[in-house]
């Protein structure tokens, strides 16, 4: 690398960084008069952010067909933002079914990507004209095809998910070995599958994991044609990654790398993602307040009015995030936590101003996603009130 190349690159990432940080301020600044009205946690979603990142999506990766990972965000003014935007979807459960059915979309476009799933509710998704299961252990074929006989099936793969943030390996995806069971299991009772699955893991900043997904799925391809099957499906599931800092990929560097590595399926293979954080986490910025200051021998707290319990269970658990006060002031280290009683409800340590006050509100860009959705009412204490705005 020549010194020209390492001082463009340096550039590159200084611009990066200055972008993201205006974009925060931006946010802030734009949602800084919702903090007059205060009264408790709220979840504020940019429309035009919902609609830009279907775009951006659509355009970084042009041959994949994006279904949004409904349990990202289900709220029914996100789904419809997205419906008008061209996105699909993909369910996991019976309250997404219905939210489905509610919206108004043709369910033979609903891929049910829950490995496991009741009999129930492969009934009712039945009832409502789903076709595509996925599967990957020979237990969930039998399920299936007691229910739906001639339901699609597309087989999950285990891959790699080294690099991302959140890994979601080991519980579910089917080995080589379990691949080769689920695909007689289907054989003997007159099913087929003819399409492939992956998840490289949530919030993947591992490109490579993509690449060697959509090879293992090559492989794959294979052995359903042994079978006499006909490859229709390829989905590369999702793990689409925010953009927290400067050295997170761009959707568009994610796109180029699995956009090369498609060239190589067959342009009869329909190819889709599930992206879910990528398209909802950037337009949701979290509003939460401090309710209490403590100081337990040098060690400063702040109590928020939500916290693990109330949507804030990805940053509890270190997961990349930016907490931001309209207070400025020396930098300090404080333990944040939530208001409830359970000592579990403890989100570390972070930098904020030493001089932060009790009422001040503090500002949480990108938490469109899996913030609300994980959030329930214990101890009494409410869940934060979606807020859309322009």
């Amino acid at each position: 690398m020549t010194l020209a190349m390492i001082s463009s690159d340096l550039e590159s990432t200084q611009v990066r960084r200055a972008e993201l940080e205006r974009l925060i301020r931006d946010q802030v600044a734009n949602y800084a008069p919702l903090t007059r009205s205060y009264v408790d946690p709220m979840l504020v979603i940019s429309e035009r952010k919902l609609r830009d990142n279907a775009r951006r999506f659509m355009a970084a990766l042009p041959r994949v067909r994006p279904h949004f990972a409904v349990k990202a965000n289900p709220d029914p003014r996100v789904l419809a933002i997205f419906k008008q935007e061209g996105t699909c979807f993909e369910v996991a459960s019976i309250a997404e079914l219905d939210a489905m059915r509610d919206l108004g979309v043709e369910m033979d476009t609903v891929f049910y990507s829950n490995p496991i799933k009741s009999p129930a509710s492969v009934k009712h998704a039945a009832g409502l004209g789903v076709q595509w299961y996925v599967v990957d252990s020979p237990e969930e074929v039998v399920k299936i095809g007691k229910i739906k006989q001639d339901a699609k099936l597309y087989l999950r793969i285990d891959v790699s998910n080294e690099g991302s943030v959140w890994p979601l390996s080991g519980k579910f995806g089917a080995s080589k070995c379990g691949a080769d069971a689920v695909i007689e299991q289907a054989a003997a009772l007159g099913m087929a599958i003819t399409g492939i699955t992956f998840h490289v893991g949530s919030q993947c900043i591992n490109t490579n994991n993509w690449v060697e997904g959509i090879r293992s799925a090559r492989e794959a391809f294979s052995a359903l044609e042994a079978k006499g099957w006909t490859p229709e499906l390829l989905n590369i599931g999702g793990g689409y990654p925010v953009e927290f800092s400067e050295s997170d990929p761009s959707i568009e560097a994610i796109g180029r790398v699995i956009s090369e590595e498609l060239k190589t399926i067959p342009s009869s293979i329909q190819i889709m993602g599930e992206p879910g954080r990528f398209l909802v986490g950037s337009a949701g910025c979290l509003l939460t307040q401090v309710i209490g200051i403590a100081t337990r021998d040098e060690k400063r707290w702040l109590f928020l009015d939500t916290g693990f319990y109330g949507g804030l269970m990805e940053v509890a658990d270190k997961f990349p995030c930016t907490i931001v006060s309209q207070r400025t002031g020396e930098a300090a280290t404080w333990a944040l936590a939530g208001p409830t009683c359970d000592s579990i409800d403890v989100l570390g340590d972070h930098s904020l101003p030493s001089n932060m006050k009790i009422e001040d509100v503090l500002f949480m860009p990108n938490s469109g996603a899996y913030s609300t959705t994980c959030a329930c009412d214990f101890n009494g204490f409410p869940v934060a009130e979606v807020v859309m705005v322009d």
